[in-house]
C-alpha cells in the first residue's frame, strides 16, 4: 500500500493541508478559508510545474464537489418538514435515563431523529434502564427544531446536531406499544451489542467503578458522573476519557498478539485486522478520535507512517465522516495526532518519552484548546502525565481483565481504588483551582 504515495503529484501532507483548507471554505463558508486558499494555489503554482499543479487541482476538485453535495444536502434537510412517524425504531446505545426523563436516537422514514420522552412511571424508567435489545416503539408525539445558539459562544444545539446526522427532534407525548425487530444492518448489531455491554456492568459493578469501565472500554459515561466529569474538566484532564491512540493501540495489539499464539500467519492477522476495527469502532460508539486512531494503526501496519500517515488519515475521515472537522473533539483528536506525527519520540527512552510527548502534546494544541474553550489549566501538563500513566497503564489492562472474568468472577472488592481515585481528584482540584480564562 505504501505505493499509493507515489500516485499523488505532490507530497500527501501538502495535499491534505490544502484540503483542510477547502474543508472550512465550503463546509462553514469562510471567507477567511477561501482567502488562504486561494493564496496556497497561486503559492502552488509557483513552487511546482504546471503539470503537478493540474492534477492537484483535479485531486481536490473531487473532494470539493463531494463537500458541497454534502453541505447542500444537509440544508435541504434542515429546512425539509418531516413527513409524520408513528413508529420510531431505537438505536439502543444511544438511550440516557436522567430521573424521569428519558432521551434516545431513533430511525424512522429514513432518517435519524433525536427523541424526548417524560417517563410515566418507575416501572417504565426501570424498562429502559435496562432496555438492551433492538426494538420499534408505536409513539404519539410532534417535531421541533433544534435550539440554535442563543447566546454569544454559547452552544449550538442545532449545529451539533447536524454534525451527527440529525435536522429534528421529536417530542414523544405516549408511547403505546414496543415490539422486538430484526435488523440486517451491522451498525445496529454493534448498537444493541454495546448496549447489552454498558448494562451489564452498570448492573454488576458498583458506584464509581463502572463509570470508569464503561468509560474507558466503551467511551460511554453516564448522567451521574456529571459531578467528577466537571472536575476532571476544570484540571483539564476530561480527554483522559477520550478514547483515541492508547486505547486503540491497547486492543488492536492485544488482538494481534492473540491471532498470532493460535497459529494465524501475519498476513492473516492483517485481514483479520479490518472487521476487528470495525467491530472496535461499533463497540465505542464510532467516536471520531477512535476511527481517526483505527485508520492510522491500519495504514501503519502497511508501512505507511508519521506525516503520509496523517495526511491519508485525513483524506479518508473527509469521506468515512464528512463532519469530522465540525466537532470540537474531531479537531483536538485530529490536533494531537499532528503533533505526535510531526515530531519524532522515537529516540527518548521510555520515562523521557512519555514526560516530553505529553508536555509537547499539551504546549501544541493550547492555542486550540484557548480557541474553543477561552480557558487553560496551567497544571493539566503535569496532571496528564500522571493520570495518563495511571489510566493507560493500570486501569485499561485492569479493567479489560475484570470485564473479561466477570462471567465468571466479579471483583467489585477493588472498588475502593476507584473510590480513592475521586477522592484525590477532589482534593487536587481543591488545591489547584479553576483554571486560567483567557476569553475567547
Amino acid at each position: 500500500m505504501s505505493q499509493w504515495i507515489k500516485i499523488f503529484p505532490i507530497k500527501p501532507i501538502y495535499i491534505a493541508f490544502l484540503l483542510v483548507w477547502l474543508y472550512f471554505a465550503i463546509y462553514q463558508s469562510s471567507w477567511l478559508a477561501w482567502f488562504c486558499f486561494i493564496f496556497l494555489i497561486i503559492r502552488l503554482f509557483v513552487l511546482y510545474s504546471p503539470k503537478k499543479c493540474f492534477t492537484t487541482l483535479m485531486f481536490l476538485a473531487c473532494f470539493a464537489a463531494f463537500f458541497f453535495v454534502r453541505r447542500e444536502m444537509a440544508e435541504w434537510q434542515t429546512k425539509a418538514e418531516p413527513s409524520s412517524v408513528r413508529q420510531v425504531a431505537v438505536l439502543p446505545d444511544t438511550i440516557k435515563v436522567n430521573g424521569d426523563s428519558l432521551s434516545f436516537r431513533g430511525k424512522a422514514n429514513g432518517q435519524t431523529y433525536q427523541i424526548y420522552y417524560k417517563l410515566k412511571s418507575k416501572e417504565e424508567q426501570l424498562a429502559f434502564q435496562n432496555l438492551s435489545s433492538l426494538v420499534t416503539l408505536t409513539v404519539e408525539g410532534e417535531f421541533e427544531s433544534p435550539e440554535k445558539q442563543r447566546n454569544f459562544s454559547g452552544f449550538d444545539y442545532q449545529a451539533y446536531l447536524k454534525t451527527q446526522g440529525i435536522y429534528r427532534i421529536l417530542k414523544v407525548d405516549q408511547i403505546l406499544s414496543s415490539q422486538d425487530r430484526v435488523s440486517f444492518q451491522p451498525f445496529e448489531w454493534l448498537s444493541s451489542w454495546r448496549r447489552k455491554a454498558l448494562v451489564f456492568i452498570k448492573r454488576n459493578f458498583p458506584n464509581p467503578m463502572n463509570h470508569y469501565m464503561t468509560g474507558l472500554l466503551f467511551g460511554a459515561l453516564e448522567t451521574d458522573f456529571d459531578e467528577m466529569s466537571d472536575l476532571y474538566s476544570s484540571l483539564g484532564i476530561i480527554h483522559l476519557f477520550a478514547l483515541s491512540g492508547m486505547q486503540v493501540g491497547f486492543f488492536m495489539e492485544g488482538f494481534r498478539k492473540l491471532l498470532l499464539k493460535l497459529g494465524l500467519t501475519k498476513e492473516m492477522v492483517h485481514k483479520c485486522q479490518y472487521p476487528f476495527s470495525f467491530f472496535y469502532a461499533g463497540m465505542t460508539g464510532f467516536s471520531v478520535s477512535v476511527v481517526r486512531s483505527l485508520i492510522q494503526k491500519l495504514l501503519s501496519q502497511h508501512g505507511i507512517t508519521k506525516l503520509d500517515n496523517f495526511a491519508l488519515t485525513i483524506m479518508v475521515l473527509s469521506l468515512l465522516m464528512p463532519s469530522f472537522l465540525l466537532t470540537t473533539g474531531g479537531v483536538l483528536s485530529c490536533a494531537y495526532a499532528f503533533v505526535i506525527s510531526v515530531i519524532d519520540f522515537e529516540s527518548l527512552t521510555s520515562w523521557r518519552k512519555v514526560v516530553v510527548e505529553s508536555s509537547i502534546i499539551s504546549l501544541g494544541v493550547l492555542p486550540i484548546l484557548i480557541f474553543y474553550f477561552g480557558e487553560f489549566q496551567p497544571w493539566s501538563i503535569l496532571l496528564t502525565f500522571v493520570f495518563s500513566l495511571i489510566f493507560d497503564i493500570v486501569m485499561l489492562p485492569g479493567l479489560t481483565l475484570i470485564f473479561l472474568i466477570s462471567p465468571f468472577i466479579k471483583l467489585i472488592q477493588v472498588n475502593f481504588l476507584f473510590e480513592g481515585l475521586e477522592n484525590s481528584i477532589r482534593w487536587i482540584a481543591n488545591v489547584f483551582g479553576r483554571p486560567i480564562v483567557f476569553g475567547q
